[in-house]
C-alpha cells in the first residue's frame, strides 16, 4: 500500500493514547505532521511552546506514539545529577522525549544545548567501589520538547541561544480552537467508538512500519545524500532582510527533505563520483511549502509568541494602483484588547505583543490624532507563499536539471516536471500541478465530480445525515448557507 501525508493526518485524527483509549488531535493539523516528518525523519530538533491545557503534550504523545517503547527514552523532572543516572537508557534510545522542559534544571538544560551543538556532555565523578574517578558520557540526541510560556523560570532557561537549535511550534490558543476540542470531546462520550474512528488498526499499523523503514533508510550509513534541485529558486519566500533567516533557512529546506523520505519511492537516485544522489522533486517541495512555510514565515520574522492571533484580528490592508495603501482599517489598543478578548485569545499583556508586531513589520503605527495611537496592518507584508510562481519554479528546475544533473535530466523532468498529481495532507482531494500553476499554492483539483457545497471528496463520504458528527470530523469550512444545503442534500 502506498502511503500519502494525508494517512499521517489521518493518524492524527484517530490517535490513540497506551490505554487504546482515543485521543485525537483536533485543529492542529500542521503542527502534528511538521512535528512527526521534522523530527522523525530528518533528525531536527523540535519544541512546541504554548501555554499549559493547550494540547502540546498530546501532540508529543501522538508522534512518540509511532515508534515502538524502546525507540524513545522520556526524561521528567529530573535533578541535576538524576540525568546521568539514566544515561544507558538515554544512549541507547534513538530519540528523547521532554514533555515538561521548563521544568528542568539548569545543569540539564545545558546538556540540551550541548546536545544542539552535536556534542557529547561529559561528567566525571568518583565511583566508590573502585575508589577511581570515571567519566561518563551522554551521547548527542536530537530532543522533542514541550515548553509551557507562561512559566517564567523555565524561560530563563529555554533562551535565544537554545532556541536557534530548534524548530519551533506553537499551538491555537484561540476559542474556536478551544470550542472544536471540547465538541469532540463531548461527542466522545456520547457516540459508539466505531463512529469516531475513521482510521483502521491494520492501516495504523502500516502507517508506523513506513514511518519506522523511512527512519531505518535514513540511519543507513551508506544512505543516499539528498539534493534539491528546486531550492535555488524558492527565494522569494525567504524574508532575506532578517539575519535570522540564515539558520532558520535550514528547517524549510530539511522539512522539504523529510517530505522527500516519506515518499523514498519517488526519489530519483543517481551515481556519481563513488557517491548516492537522491534528487528531491516539485511535488516535495510543494507539499512542504503546504505544511510549513506560514510558520517558517513566523519564525524568521520574529513572530512575537501568539502575534499571528492578533493580526488575524486585522483586515488586510490592500494597495491601490500607485502603490498607496486603501482602505485601511485602524485599532487602538482598548479595541485589539477587545477583539482579543471576543475571539477567546488568552492575553493578560497585549502591549509587548503589539510592540514586537511594529518592530518585525507587521503592525505599523498611527499617531496623529492626539493622545491616540492606532495600529494598522502593513500593507508590505503579503502570503509569502504566493510570491513563488510555480510556472518559473518548475521552468527554472527544468533548466538547472540539464545543466548540474544532465545523466538524469530526461528521467527527473519526464517523472517530476510534468502534470504533477498530488494528493492534498489536509484535505485528502486529489489535486493537480503543473506548468500552468500561477502560484505555489495554485492547484487544479481532479475530484472534480465533488458535489457543492461539499468542499472535499473526504467529506462528501463522511456526510451520513449526523450534522454533528459531519461538523466535528469534516475539513473543510462550512458557513450556515453550505449546512443548510448539506441537510438538503440529505433529505432528498
Amino acid at each position: 500500500m502506498k502511503y500519502e501525508l494525508h494517512d499521517l493526518v489521518r493518524y492524527f485524527h484517530n490517535v490513540r493514547n497506551k490505554k487504546g483509549e482515543l485521543n485525537p488531535i483536533i485543529g492542529e493539523d500542521k503542527l502534528a505532521v511538521t512535528s512527526a516528518l521534522a523530527y522523525l525523519l530528518e533528525d531536527n530538533n523540535m519544541v512546541i511552546k504554548a501555554y499549559s491545557g493547550t494540547g502540546k503534550t498530546v501532540i508529543m504523545d501522538a508522534v512518540f506514539n509511532l515508534l515502538p517503547d524502546e525507540y524513545y527514552h522520556t526524561i521528567e523532572h529530573l535533578s541535576e545529577t538524576a540525568v546521568w543516572y539514566e544515561a544507558e537508557k538515554i544512549n541507547r534510545a534513538r530519540f528523547v522525549a521532554i514533555p515538561e522542559a521548563q521544568k528542568l534544571p539548569e545543569g540539564v538544560m545545558e546538556v540540551i544545548k550541548t546536545w544542539g551543538d552535536n556534542r557529547p556532555a561529559f561528567r566525571k565523578r568518583t565511583d566508590v567501589t573502585i575508589g577511581e574517578t570515571v567519566e561518563q558520557t551522554l551521547h548527542p540526541k536530537f530532543v522533542f520538547m514541550c515548553v509551557a510560556v507562561e512559566n517564567d523560570k523555565g524561560s530563563a532557561y529555554f533562551d535565544a541561544e537554545l532556541e536557534r537549535r530548534c524548530m519551533i511550534g506553537h499551538t491555537n490558543p484561540t476559542a474556536k480552537q478551544t470550542e472544536s476540542v471540547i465538541k469532540h470531546k463531548l461527542m466522545h462520550v456520547a457516540l459508539p467508538k466505531k463512529e469516531l474512528l475513521t482510521m483502521s488498526d491494520d492501516e495504523i499499523k502500516g502507517l508506523k512500519q513506513h514511518v519506522l523503514n523511512a527512519i531505518g533508510r535514513r540511519d543507513d550509513e551508506r544512505a543516499m545524500q539528498l539534493r534539491n534541485p528546486c531550492a535555488p529558486f524558492l527565494m522569494k519566500a525567504i524574508p532575506s532582510i532578517f539575519p535570522v533567516s540564515r539558520s532558520k533557512v535550514q528547517y524549510l529546506l530539511k522539512l522539504i527533505n523529510a517530505v522527500a523520505r516519506f515518499y523514498d519511492d519517488e526519489i530519483l537516485r543517481v551515481e556519481r563520483d563513488g557517491v548516492t544522489y537522491g534528487l528531491v522533486t516539485p511535488k516535495h517541495n510543494w507539499l512542504a511549502l503546504r505544511i510549513y512555510l506560514d510558520t517558517f514565515i513566523s519564525e524568521c520574522l520574529h513572530m512575537p509568541s501568539h502575534g499571528t492571533d492578533i493580526l488575524q484580528l486585522f483586515p488586510d490592508t490592500a494597495l491601490d494602483k500607485f502603490g498607496m495603501s486603501a482602505d485601511v482599517v485602524k485599532l487602538t489598543e482598548s479595541e485589539i484588547k477587545k477583539e482579543a478578548k471576543r475571539a477567546g485569545l488568552p492575553f493578560t499583556k497585549l502591549r509587548p505583543v503589539l510592540s514586537a508586531l511594529v518592530m518585525t513589520g507587521f503592525l505599523e503605527m498611527d499617531e496623529t490624532e492626539k493622545g491616540k495611537t492606532k495600529y494598522f496592518k502593513s500593507p508590505l507584508i503579503s502570503d509569502p507563499s504566493k510570491k513563488i510562481k510555480w510556472n518559473d519554479l518548475i521552468e527554472k528546475t527544468e533548466e538547472f536539471v540539464r545543466e548540474k544533473w544532465p545523466e538524469i535530466s530526461s528521467e527527473y523532468i519526464g517523472r517530476s516536471c510534468g502534470s504533477i498529481e498530488i494528493t492534498d495532507p489536509f484535505s485528502g482531494d486529489h489535486i493537480k500541478l503543473g506548468k500552468g500553476a500561477k502560484t505555489a499554492i495554485d492547484v487544479e483539483t481532479i475530484d472534480k465530480d465533488v458535489k457543492p457545497p461539499f468542499q472535499s471528496k473526504a467529506d462528501e463520504r463522511l456526510w451520513d445525515g449526523d450534522m454533528t458528527k459531519f461538523l466535528l470530523l469534516a475539513t473543510g469550512d462550512y458557513n450556515e448557507k453550505d449546512i443548510e444545503k448539506i441537510k438538503r442534500i440529505d433529505s432528498r
